[in-house]
């Protein structure tokens, strides 16, 4: 069996009891070094094998970590929730499962969207969520065909220093210049909040971390 488990969004308290419960019977811990790190539980857990994932070699580690699967539970870990922004990730993993015939589970986390959306006061129901957090040609055209339905936009930019900025350059193509909520490390200890509009990104050339969220209120009266 394989645990694709959601672990929170950056503050280690966030992290579910089920999801404690599943990485404690699990003697295979996967997953990105910055997410492993952040539980002191596994870590210090001397029965536990670590397998720390890197991009260059997921392609050669995912299928190693499926086919120990057949005889052993193992946990691979994501950061917030496996269903927010992290498709491409988790669709690798579940192709190779069903390649070889193992069983997967899904354990839902807490993501940092949750955070985003507490701190500007919406519901998920009155934002769009749209993320550019993906490896591939992307389509930023989504960003205006999003706004023409007169709904708030929640945004995870690009993971580049200018991500945020190809966001403003975006609006402000549309004749749009909104104030912009820039939620960087959300419920990490250095979190930070910025408020400023998309032409004050774009003149200043603001550079942001690449664990950021944008919140872009309505504009639908400018286009």
């Amino acid at each position: 069996m394989i645990y694709l488990v959601g672990v929170g969004s950056g503050d280690p308290e966030l992290i579910t009891v089920k999801a404690v419960n599943t990485l404690k019977s699990c003697k295979v811990i996967a997953g990105w070094k910055s997410v492993i790190d952040r539980f002191d539980f596994i870590k210090t857990d001397s029965s536990k094998e670590i397998v720390y994932l890197n991009y260059k070699e997921q392609e050669k580690q995912i299928p190693e970590l499926v086919k120990r699967a057949r005889t052993a539970d193992i946990a691979v870990l994501f950061h917030g929730d496996p269903m927010v922004s992290d498709y491409q990730f988790l669709d690798r993993i579940k192709k190779e499962c069903v390649k070889v015939g193992v069983r997967y589970v899904i354990l839902s986390g807490i993501s940092s969207v949750l955070r985003a959306l507490a701190y500007v006061e919406k519901d998920l129901s009155q934002v769009i969520f749209i993320t550019f957090h993906v490896r591939g040609d992307l389509d930023y055209s989504i960003i205006g065909k999003s706004i023409a339905l007169g709904r708030d936009l929640l945004i995870i930019p690009e993971p580049y220093p200018d991500g945020v900025k190809k966001i403003a350059q975006v609006l402000l193509s549309l004749n749009c210049n909104p104030t912009l909520t820039v939620m960087e490390k959300l419920t990490f200890s250095d979190e930070k909040i910025y408020t400023v509009t998309a032409e004050q990104v774009v003149n200043d050339d603001l550079k942001f971390s690449d664990l950021v969220i944008v919140h872009v209120p309505s504009c639908l009266r400018n286009l």
